[in-house]
């Protein structure tokens, strides 16, 4: 039953971009994002260490966003980005985590900063 309460919090869609390089044409590059795979997750907002609070201060919000664990979610490295479907914000991946019954993969996420 308790597995069945967690999977019903990831009520949030997010897709997850590589970093990708492509010619401009004129002998230089363009960096942008090439999107990989689109998944349902949830949200837990980060508010109580003192670094925390700081980073909220100057416009940053930490976020842990969790998915299903899968070999799409495992792949993902920390300088992918995580986009909201929904409202369209973006996160910088900080760092990954894969829990311990491995159903989950955690990513220790940040918005508003560039992306």
């Amino acid at each position: 039953m308790a597995r069945r309460n967690e999977a019903a919090q990831l009520y949030e869609r997010v897709e997850f971009s590589k970093p990708h390089r492509v010619s401009d044409g004129q002998g230089g590059w363009e960096d942008g994002w090439e999107p990989q795979f689109t998944c349902r997750a949830g949200y837990t907002r980060l508010r109580g260490s003192e670094t925390v609070q700081a980073a909220r201060l100057s416009g940053r919000q930490p976020t842990v966003i969790k998915v299903r664990a899968s070999s799409a979610s495992k792949a993902v490295e920390t300088n992918w980005k995580i986009t909201d479907k929904r409202t369209g914000e973006g996160f910088n991946i900080r760092s990954r985590e894969i829990t311990k019954d491995r159903q989950y993969v955690q990513f220790l996420a940040e918005s508003g900063v560039a992306v």
